[in-house]
């Protein structure tokens, strides 16, 4: 309906003077960003902020809540805490960067700093140490868990923002209050995106090695949606080869994402969700705490699907004002995946925050599955399952395939091994019958049939008969 009298309407509440936390006590640090003004048109890349870590001894970080100076501009902020080479300052990568693009080096700045926080299981996971979307409040870990800000070094909070103009001049100035556990704990907790490892684009699974600009947070260049595409769909898989435990999952997009769901394959099949986002909304991303800690056994996988709504239909009861500015969001325009995303533009990034399990195997050691890959025949079993008959086994350096490995296996030989395949009907296994297959994933030992939880399956030139 037509807008009223805008004098009838009661003042705006004031925003609480208090941070928004149940623990009963002040935060033992809260750092201030120093204020930035957006402008009122144009698009703002996005923004790094480094902030000295100013402790001597380690901190381990039991809550956290991010205050948005502005939320009307504030789109999204990833935080990791990120290490320099001893005797460089923020400034010194402002100038060496404006030197490298005179030179032609994309990204050099960037290449100078490092994450401080990774996974021990996992070199190339690094922890985000928080993050701020619309709806994001006051943070909880739990008795059990927490976060680790290392001190020490030449480390820096690295406060990755993104702006977005609204038509008028704006200034932000935001705020991060963490507060501290009184003694460190077993238990560390780390937050990185998952589902991501392989990919499927409306059924296609994507080569590692594809023309195209990798997605932010991905290895894979996602298609563009096409305009007035109603549902678009994508399908990500992780593969653990470890155990793990998720305590809170987080699924991130923008405008035209209309659900979420994240399903666990086990390592005996069985199949559970363990997140249904319906309506997902773009101005209320939540962050969702799991009652219980989820504990996933060595060779289990997270499967996650995200539908996009570009159609007329999707439009009219969505607001184009303040994320859209421009009108670059509606029907008529293609939407891109790309590597810093504006509102109008779309993202694939499901969250997960989790711990290392500690799970053991019978001979005490920490329980850790291969990576392998398949060449064979596919077949229906009796009992409604898959079956890879004629199957050569080799190691696998990655859960996703790229074209190249694709050409290498399609001169490889059959073999007479035979596995069966776990949560493999997300690649359409009916359309594959009798073909020869490089198939991927987690190798699940049996005594009877060696199961491979399927993380990658592409048809190769050759029959199987």
């Amino acid at each position: 309906m037509s807008e009223g009298n805008k004098a009838a309407l009661p003042p705006l509440p004031s925003p609480p003077g208090h941070w928004d936390n149940t623990l009963g006590r002040a935060p033992d640090a809260v750092i201030s960003l120093p204020a930035f003004t957006v402008e009122a048109q144009g698009e703002i890349p996005y923004i790094v902020q480094l902030m000295k870590v100013p402790y001597a001894d380690d901190k381990w970080v039991v809550a956290m809540e991010m205050r948005a100076g502005n939320p009307k501009i504030l789109h999204h902020m990833g935080i990791t805490e990120v290490a320099l080479p001893n005797g460089m300052k923020p400034a010194d990568l402002k100038s060496f960067s404006s030197v490298a693009r005179t030179m032609g080096i994309p990204d050099s700045a960037m290449a100078m700093i490092q994450p401080a926080v990774v996974d021990p299981n996992d070199p190339h996971s690094y922890d985000m140490f928080g993050v701020y979307t619309p709806g994001t409040s006051f943070e909880l870990f739990g008795s059990d868990g927490a976060k680790l800000l290392k001190a020490g070094g030449n480390l820096y909070i690295d406060f990755n923002i993104h702006y977005t103009t609204i038509g008028t001049v704006q200034t932000d100035h935001s705020q991060l209050a963490l507060w501290f556990a009184s003694k460190s704990t077993p238990k560390q907790l780390f937050r990185a995106p998952a589902g991501i490892d392989s990919i499927i684009a409306n059924g296609k699974e994507l080569l590692t090695d594809a023309p195209g600009t990798k997605a932010e947070g991905t290895d894979v260049a996602i298609p563009p949606i096409p305009a007035y595409a109603a549902d678009y769909e994508l399908v990500g898989i992780s593969a653990y080869q470890r155990p793990v435990v998720f305590y809170q999952f987080q699924p991130h997009a923008h405008m035209r994402a209309k659900d979420f769901k994240y399903v666990v394959v086990f390592p005996d099949g069985r199949e559970q969700s363990v997140l249904n986002v319906p309506k997902y909304d773009f101005h209320e991303q939540l962050a969702y705490e799991l009652a219980k800690p989820l504990v996933l056994p060595a060779g289990s996988k997270l499967v996650v699907t995200a539908h996009y709504d570009n159609s007329t239909s999707s439009y009219p009861g969505r607001s184009r004002g303040i994320e859209d500015p421009g009108h670059h969001c509606g029907p008529e325009n293609v939407a891109y995946f790309q590597r810093e995303n504006q509102s109008w533009d779309e993202m694939f990034s499901p969250l997960v925050q989790y711990s290392n399990g500690t799970a053991q195997s019978n001979k005490g050691t920490a329980k850790v599955l291969k990576l392998v890959q398949v060449v064979g025949c596919l077949n229906p079993n009796h009992r409604g399952g898959w079956l890879m008959d004629r199957a050569n086994l080799t190691a696998a350096t990655s859960e996703a395939t790229s074209a190249a490995e694709l050409t290498a296996g399609a001169s490889a030989h059959l073999g007479n091994g035979r596995y069966a395949l776990l949560g493999v009907e997300i690649f359409d296994p009916r359309a594959h019958v009798d073909q020869k297959l490089a198939v991927k994933g987690v190798l699940i030992p049996d005594r009877q049939t060696n199961r491979i939880n399927v993380t990658s399956l592409q048809a190769l030139p050759g029959a199987c008969r």
